[in-house]
């Protein structure tokens, strides 16, 4: 490095989240669906689910896995009509 040059640090390393509700939480390989409802301490019987804007039935959540980035939401599911 030369007199008068800026030593710029490498940005931080960045941990992969995926955004549940908007909140990030920490993603790790083989993280499914039902693991976050879990974590969440979700009732899985009251809740819909949807990962990037699509539907997850319930039946499905435990095969459903997610990756760095994906956008699940979480809200109750209303019945009737």
């Amino acid at each position: 490095m030369r007199e008068g040059e800026l030593k710029l640090d490498p940005p931080p390393a960045r941990t992969a989240t995926v955004l549940v509700n908007g909140q990030p939480h920490p993603w790790h390989l083989g993280l499914t669906l039902a693991d976050v409802l879990a974590r969440r301490g979700s009732d899985d019987e009251n809740v819909a689910t949807a990962v990037n804007t699509r539907f997850v039935p319930r039946p499905l959540r435990h095969e459903t896995p997610l990756w760095p980035d994906d956008r699940v939401v979480v809200f109750a599911a209303i019945v009737g009509g």
